[in-house]
């Protein structure tokens, strides 16, 4: 039986420590977020503050230029550029009922 037993070689020859074993794998896909989601108001609602709060007018115009940029980005994708409900959303100041989803067709 002595006779049998094959040589065996390590296909890992490196040791392997807990980050190696647990870490996220090499062929790992990180994506970066280039500008983040604003904070949550969740502190500027609390009672008994000193300030006004989510109505503090410099909280609202930042508010408002986050909003933009995100409209702006999500708009200026080429598969949403041709979405209808896309265009109603930002043209029509009333809503239609009777929408179905379809695509911008242009001649």
């Amino acid at each position: 039986m002595a006779e049998t037993v094959a040589d065996t070689r390590r296909l890992i020859t490196k040791p392997q420590n807990l980050n190696d074993a647990y870490g996220p794998p090499s062929n790992f896909l990180e994506i970066d977020v280039s500008n983040p989601l604003p904070g949550k108001a969740f502190l500027r609602q609390l009672p008994f503050r000193g300030d006004d709060g989510i109505f503090d007018d410099n909280f609202i115009e930042e508010r408002k230029q986050g909003l933009e940029q995100f409209i702006n980005k999500v708009a200026g994708h080429p598969l949403a550029q041709n979405e209808r409900c896309l265009h109603m959303f930002l043209q029509d100041e009333i809503i239609d009922k009777s929408y179905t989803p379809s695509k911008i067709r242009h001649a």
